[in-house]
């Protein structure tokens, strides 16, 4: 008869005895180094990964588990950031985790620098903005600084002209609103915006005229003109009397 080789069975009595089997869970190269239980009476095993430079290093937790990513560039400590996604809920009375599938959309500009998040405005009933549906807005002062440059010509001859230069102030922009003009007699007033620092070329933008009935008259400009620093806004103010008289403008706006 063949011999049949066989193992002892093991037995282990109750906990708290000499005769109790334990298992150890320990690293296969070094047997010393072993897992332990923690006083949840839970196995601690830490996640680990691989940083970008391949050193091993273990995964962080918030204080309720929730693993942490960070986003935050860091040349040494995170040069490969979290980035998750923005999902948001589709329009319903109690969004919940079932709801949230909408995917948000943006576009690059042709610059290629800006990556412009899309909107879409709507009122709090979710309706969506028309001319039937009006967005209301309340105006408010410009924030810059007034400008009301006021000059004044005398005794300018019949047909005669005075110019009526403002350059705008370094490191600003000028938003042109109005120019006033005023004269005791007949005068004409003509707005002009210089083409650049300095050209000496100016683009004529607005005329107007006074009369005996109304003297003094202003130019509005409801669509105000932005005007470069070191730019010019000239008024050439022409005596239209047949006598010398005084000519008076005052250019308006602000400087941002």
């Amino acid at each position: 008869m063949a011999d049949f080789n066989s193992s002892l069975p093991v037995r282990s009595e109750a906990d708290g005895t000499d005769a109790r089997v334990q298992v150890k869970i320990v690293d296969g190269v070094t047997p010393s180094t072993i897992a332990t239980v923690d006083s949840d009476k839970n196995v601690h095993i830490e996640a680990h990964g691989n940083a970008p430079a391949g050193t091993d290093e273990v995964l962080r937790l918030s204080e309720l588990g929730a693993v942490t990513p960070d986003g935050l560039y860091d040349a040494t400590n995170n040069t490969k950031p979290g980035n998750l996604g923005l999902i948001t809920s589709t329009r319903v009375a109690s969004p919940g985790d079932t709801t949230q599938t909408q995917r948000l959309t943006s576009i690059t500009d042709t610059g290629g620098t800006v990556r412009a998040l899309d909107i879409s405005l709507h009122d709090q009933l979710g309706n969506a903005y028309t001319e039937t549906n009006p967005l209301f807005v309340t105006s408010a002062p410009n924030p810059g600084t007034e400008i009301n440059d006021y000059n004044t010509a005398a005794a300018v001859a019949a047909a005669g002209t005075s110019n009526h230069d403002y350059t705008v102030t370094a490191g600003k922009t000028l938003s042109l609103s109005q120019v006033w003009y005023s004269a005791s007699g007949k005068m004409k007033a003509e707005v002009q915006i210089e083409t650049g620092v300095a050209t000496g070329i100016f683009n004529t933008k607005f005329v107007g005229f006074n009369s005996t009935a109304e003297p003094s008259n202003a130019i509005p400009i409801k669509e105000n003109i932005l005007v470069a620093a070191g730019v010019r806004v000239r008024v050439i103010r022409t005596n239209k009397d047949n006598q010398a008289e005084d000519l008076y403008t005052t250019i308006s706006g602000h400087e941002n």
